[in-house]
């Protein structure tokens, strides 16, 4: 059997705002890949914020290991020696690999085992679609697969003034139809952020199926792996560069005519660290040695139950700011490395955002300032993990559950995060101790 291209597109801070996951925003052209293939409907990213996510799909290793601990352009790097990534993998498989647009993983982009670099002038989506639509209508008839990585700047906050999503082109939603999450506070401001952030996700969409019509028009979409997905959550309070389910669930969509299910929705709980090893088992294609996702391609038939826990990290985003999560199927288990609360190390953008706490009292209100070092949230009684059940005798014994599956996951990863206890950092040199004591140097 002839092997696929493959076309993977990744859009900035989305979270799972998606039509096809019940958000009311119109996504035609992306839910039309749920339609025709496999939605995961509990994915769950192990990054909070863009490199170390994005790192983490790459890679299949979570980002103590891959040493992309925090942003590119501060400074971090994919260890791409110890651990090879999807394109560079493929590459040597036999598939021809170009990026179009966006990545946000390696200072050097061709380190990362693309073939061909295709930039605009920026990474918009109107600027990177025709890019992809050039390229492969000039491939002519051949026969070797393609791996096509598309990477958008949509739908980060941007423009002139990084509190707003990008003002010019978006088709704002109505204020009064958006959906505001349990974690959100419903005050004017959030809603008029929502209705911004609404319209950069349908203009996102309008040019995501542009790109699956040149797959269209080229008779090749019947033989391309097309996955859809996002590196973190999206940009509000509660969200982006938090542990919690507003930072780390994120959408992932894969469609393959004939080879993957068809109108698939998957309950079972992945993690971004899975997609690697999954993708490579499809195309019969062994995965590098030291992966630490596992292939869930039993899923996609029904044959086997997902993970029981999926693992989120943070580390350094714009400050040192370690800790971890697991999420359970009802539970979600957060142990912070320092006694922090959502008001502590907010990033700038939302810092800057209308809805922000210091603009707005009733947004500061609407959640504790309590500085804690674990959280324990009940998603079948609170949603919007709002109520720490921690220090809930009546919780003990699930905290003591999920505390142990954090302690299992990290020695079975070598995670420099375990050195912390108690909420103690060991020095005053505790972020050089951390980005030294991942297991490659």
């Amino acid at each position: 059997m002839k092997q696929p291209n493959i076309l993977f597109i990744t859009c900035h801070d989305l979270g799972d705002y998606l039509g096809c996951y019940g958000t009311p925003v119109e996504t035609p052209c992306i839910d039309s890949i749920a339609q025709h293939g496999v939605q995961l409907c509990n994915h769950f990213s192990t990054a909070t914020i863009c490199s170390p996510a994005r790192g983490a799909i790459l890679t299949g290793c979570y980002q103590h290991t891959n040493g992309l601990m925090g942003l590119v352009h501060r400074g971090w790097n994919l260890d791409v020696e110890h651990c090879p990534t999807l394109p560079a993998t493929l590459a040597q498989n036999g598939w021809q690999t170009a990026l179009f647009g966006f990545q946000h993983e390696h200072m050097q982009p061709k380190e990362l085992g693309y073939q061909e670099i295709h930039a605009g002038k920026d990474a918009h989506c109107e600027n990177v679609v025709p890019l992809f639509e050039e390229w492969l209508a000039g491939r002519g008839g051949s026969d070797k697969p393609f791996y096509a990585a598309m990477g958008f700047s949509e739908v980060h906050r941007m423009g002139m003034n990084p509190s707003h999503f990008r003002m010019e082109g978006y088709p704002y939603a109505d204020p009064a139809e958006v959906e505001v999450r349990p974690y959100l506070p419903d005050i004017p401001e959030t809603r008029q952020d929502l209705s911004e952030f609404y319209g950069a996700i349908r203009y996102m969409d309008h040019w995501v199926g542009r790109a699956l019509q040149a797959l269209e028009r080229a008779g090749l979409r019947e033989n391309t792996l097309v996955i859809f997905t996002t590196d973190h959550g999206a940009s509000f309070m509660h969200s982006k560069a938090t542990l919690y389910d507003g930072g780390t669930r994120v959408a992932f969509l894969a469609s393959l005519p004939g080879r993957l299910p068809e109108g698939l929705r998957v309950q079972a709980i992945t993690s971004h660290v899975d997609i690697l090893p999954t993708m490579l088992a499809q195309l019969g294609v062994p995965a590098p040695e030291g992966v630490q996702g596992r292939d869930v391609s039993a899923i996609l038939s029904g044959s086997a139950s997902g993970r029981d826990y999926a693992f989120s990290e943070e580390n350094y985003n714009n400050h040192f700011v370690p800790g971890r999560a697991v999420r359970s199927e009802r539970y979600r288990y957060i142990k912070n490395g320092l006694q922090i609360n959502i008001f502590d190390f907010l990033i700038p953008e939302i810092e800057l955002s209308t809805s922000d706490f210091r603009k707005n009292r009733k947004v500061f209100d609407f959640y504790s300032a309590e500085r804690v070092l674990e959280e324990l949230y009940d998603h079948q009684s609170d949603p919007g993990e709002l109520h720490n059940l921690a220090a809930d005798p009546a919780y003990s014994e699930i905290l003591a559950e999920h505390q142990a599956a954090l302690a299992r996951h990290m020695e079975k990863t070598n995670d420099p995060f375990a050195q912390f206890q108690n909420g103690l950092l060991m020095p005053q040199n505790a972020y050089t101790r951390l980005r030294e004591l991942r297991p490659y140097r």
